[in-house]
């Protein structure tokens, strides 16, 4: 039985071969999240109201990409 690995650059690559800054930044914004909620929980405080907007944002980023991709393909087909 065969695993295929993927490396962590692949992850961040755009369908076009470069890094796709949406992937990187939407990432980076969960990561954040993922932080303030450990610490929160270390702390017993809550969770401040910003991580809301940073979740949503990254969500929202990461996403984006496929949505984006939509569109690229509506364009050729009509090219």
């Amino acid at each position: 039985m065969s695993v295929n690995k993927i490396s962590w650059k692949t992850i961040f690559q755009a369908h076009s071969g470069g890094f796709s800054s949406k992937r990187i930044f939407g990432a980076l914004g969960m990561f954040i999240c993922l932080v303030i909620l450990v610490a929160a929980f270390i702390t017993e405080k809550p969770v401040p109201d910003f991580a809301e907007l940073i979740y949503v944002t990254s969500a929202s980023l990461l996403g984006l990409d496929n949505v984006t991709d939509i569109f690229k393909k509506t364009i050729e087909k009509t090219n």
